[in-house]
């Protein structure tokens, strides 16, 4: 075996992993994405520091009091289970975006499977430690620091190597595995997009049952006993009140090897099945989940001309066109309105208190409201030109004019979403402890809300475009809104959400006022009265800007030009 080749090809993939998070053709986006990556390593790594400095001078001390065994059992278990969320993570990886190689069939002619699989797989081991050996050794020069022992600053750097590297090579053959399965059998294939979003549901269940809690609690003991809770006993050997074992730290180091070793050699077999054999569907039209039967296809067609129909009665034809097209397009491609769903991982907490007293909490209805607007905006209208695909240009030269092709596009969520949101908010609202008038209030609120988000969103939209199309799996993409235009849009719905929450109930304004006064410099408070006038000026504003950003939209679609 060439290793030049493998260091060659992980060179060449961290180079282009590197440019494409510093384009020079978008400058706005490579300093954010630098800039981001730059502030979570150092606050990271300061944070480490200070940590471990004082958690080592609490060990030091004897401040803390620990029971040494039970101390290092849990220690154990913390590092094995941390070790199995990184095997799931790269495993996912390589499900997706990371399962196959770059310009496979030129690599593959040339360089040798098991080459270019180090070489892949190295390259995400580079992918892992750029953001963890900082922090890590951060966390390792504090604990020294507090402990006046050398150790902790290289063990710590070290174990994190050694458990990322079998960590990754470990996750990429179970993650090739299961990404042969899901392309070579026909009907795992055909049906992937709903096997996708089946696994997000049941996903979101088991956050919200608990039972992911469980199945990760289950793990603890069983990963603290086996070899790699013996990382831990590697980065922490030594340290005051804690009784690690000199015999595990030093055997992880010949137990990694042959674990890494072991999996590269598994790894590299499932690379050669799979690399090399045709999919399932090749030859096939794999943009629909079913066949495209004569019957199913004048069925489809049947649908959509009542449903044009319908619209038709209700607007002119080109706006039912429009509408029906962005539906279209929405049903063709249901993965890129996953994103809509976000908002929900917040409310995980809530779902779990549902199930655990069987009452749904007072806030909740709140809660929904933000998201069932924030849902509204970001549906059909956070990118209404990237939506356009390759008829942007034939859309743009045809006689749609702007307020014809924003008022389509902005109908085109509303009908959806209106009815389900209001719906949603009402029998939440209904089933809380909520009295009558504060859940008419937020029933009413729920359509309003919907219809401001979206005039806003459609004008962030167009002056945030987003053509770029962007891996959901590694055969599968989808145009999404650009981050600009998220973090515009959901910073203007959390606000607006808190002004009105500020003006309209006297407990919040009164709590917010003690929770902003402890941000405020120099000494100064902030009265609940204060409070009020500056929410209610913002809340003005802030309902004042879905109106001039949908004026926005309309001329912009008018004035808009290809370069």
């Amino acid at each position: 075996m060439n290793l030049g080749h493998s260091l060659r090809l992980t060179r060449i993939d961290v180079r282009r992993m590197v440019r494409k998070r510093t384009d020079p053709d978008n400058r706005l986006t490579s300093v954010v994405s630098v800039g981001l990556y730059a502030l979570l390593t150092l606050a990271l790594s300061v944070g480490g520091v200070w940590g471990g400095r004082a958690l080592g001078r609490a060990l030091a001390s004897g401040s803390i009091e620990f029971v040494p065994t039970a101390t290092a059992t849990g220690a154990r278990g913390l590092v094995g289970v941390v070790w199995v969320v990184l095997v799931v993570v790269f495993a996912l990886r390589a499900v997706g975006q990371r399962g196959t190689l770059t310009n496979a069939e030129g690599v593959l002619t040339i360089v040798p499977t098991a080459e270019a699989y180090l070489g892949l797989v190295a390259s995400e081991s580079v992918y892992l430690l750029l953001w963890t050996l900082l922090p890590a050794t951060g966390a390792g020069v504090g604990l020294a620091l507090g402990t006046e022992r050398l150790w902790p600053a290289v063990g710590v750097p070290l174990a994190l190597g050694l458990a990322g590297v079998t960590a990754v090579t470990t996750a990429f053959t179970l993650g090739l595995a299961v990404r042969h399965v899901l392309t070579s059998f026909p009907f795992v294939a055909r049906h992937k997009t709903g096997l996708i979003a089946l696994a997000f549901v049941a996903y979101m269940a088991a956050i919200v049952t608990g039972s992911l809690n469980q199945a990760v609690g289950a793990l603890f003991e069983p990963m603290a006993a086996s070899p790699v809770g013996w990382y831990a006993d590697l980065a922490l050997y030594g340290l005051p009140g804690v009784a690690f074992e000199s015999t595990s730290a030093l055997a992880v180091a010949g137990v990694s090897a042959v674990a890494t070793a072991l999996a590269l050699v598994a790894g590299v077999a499932v690379a050669r099945r799979h690399w090399f054999a045709d999919p399932a569907l090749a030859g096939e039209d794999e943009s629909a989940d079913e066949p495209a039967t004569p019957a199913a296809t004048g069925a489809s067609v049947a649908s959509e001309d009542r449903l044009a129909r319908w619209l038709e009665a209700v607007v002119d034809r080109p706006t039912a066109a429009l509408v029906t097209l962005a539906w279209r397009r929405a049903a063709r491609a249901p993965l890129k309105l996953m994103y809509a769903a976000y908002p929900l991982f917040f409310g995980t907490g809530a779902f779990v208190e549902i199930i655990q007293t069987g009452q749904i909490p007072a806030y909740l209805p709140y809660g929904l409201l933000v998201f069932v607007a924030w849902a509204g905006g970001v549906v059909f209208t956070l990118n209404p030109l990237g939506d356009q695909g390759s008829v942007l240009a034939t859309t743009l030269l045809s006689e749609v004019t702007g307020h014809r092709f924003v008022g389509a596009h902005v109908l085109a969520g509303l009908v959806v979403v209106v009815p389900l949101g209001t719906v949603l908010v009402a029998v939440t609202a209904v089933l809380s402890p909520l009295d009558a008038g504060a859940a008419a209030i937020l029933v009413g609120l729920a359509p309003v809300s919907m219809v401001v988000a979206a005039a806003l969103s459609v004008g962030i939209g167009m002056a945030f475009p987003r053509f770029e199309a962007t891996n959901v799996t590694r055969s599968m993409e989808a145009v999404v809104p650009s981050p600009w235009a998220f973090l515009l849009f959901s910073v203007h719905v959390v606000l607006t959400a808190l002004s009105a929450l500020f003006v309209g109930l006297e407990f919040a304004r009164s709590l917010g006022a003690d929770l902003l006064s402890i941000l405020v410099p120099f000494g100064l408070t902030l009265s609940a009265g204060t409070l009020y006038a500056i929410s209610a000026v913002a809340l003005v504003v802030l309902l004042l800007l879905p109106a001039l950003s949908y004026r926005y939209a309309v001329r912009s679609f008018d004035g808009y030009t290809i370069a």
